[in-house]
């Protein structure tokens, strides 16, 4: 038995059996979380994702840190894995598996996800200098999301790993937010660096 939480966020004009975004716990069916590996380690090079361990303790043991499983029909189709700060949401990974990629699954996803979050959202993407960046960036434009070209870059992962230049998108971002105070509520809680 699969445990966990299903928010029926259809989009409208949806059938109920289209899409949904449910919280996994911690006690839920392996199975699931070994896809959500696969989608995750797949969508993102090593110096832009923790190790999945990593990911699995957090679950456990960190209250701010959310996985949201993205199922259609009962079907794993992708995840978000995603941080509720006090002001803002910090969403760290989100990605479609492979094979369900370029179906229109993203972008109603994020969707639900939004409808779903009441506050500020912020990520981060990579600077636009190649089609494949620009084309993400795009994609979250399109979902309602703004660029900002606040200096800011990521901290990495592990010791070896090389601290990355990225940039904030946000959602429902108010001009009166300072991107400062964000970034370091993120460099704090999320990478644990300084």
């Amino acid at each position: 038995m699969i445990s966990f939480v299903v928010k029926k966020l259809i989009k409208p004009g949806m059938s109920n059996s289209s899409l949904i975004i449910c919280k996994y716990l911690p006690d839920s069916m392996e199975e699931i979380l070994w896809q959500v590996e696969l989608t995750y380690n797949d969508a993102f090079p090593p110096v832009e994702r923790r190790d999945f361990v990593d990911v699995i303790n957090l679950i456990r043991s960190e209250k701010r840190f959310n996985l949201e499983l993205i199922m259609h029909s009962d079907k794993y189709v992708g995840f978000i894995t995603w941080w509720n700060f006090d002001s803002f949401v910090y969403v760290e990974h989100f990605a479609i598996d492979e094979k369900h990629r370029n179906g229109g699954y993203g972008g109603r996803a994020l969707s639900l996800f939004l409808q779903k979050i009441k506050k500020m959202v912020v990520l981060e993407v990579e600077p636009p200098l190649d089609r494949i960046k620009i084309s993400r960036i795009s994609f979250y434009k399109r979902n309602g999301f703004n660029y900002h070209t606040f200096p800011y870059k990521q901290p990495p992962y592990r010791p070896e790993d090389p601290i990355l230049p990225m940039a904030f998108m946000t959602y429902a971002y108010d001009d009166a937010t300072d991107l400062e105070t964000i970034k370091l509520t993120i460099y704090k809680h999320v990478y644990k660096w300084s």
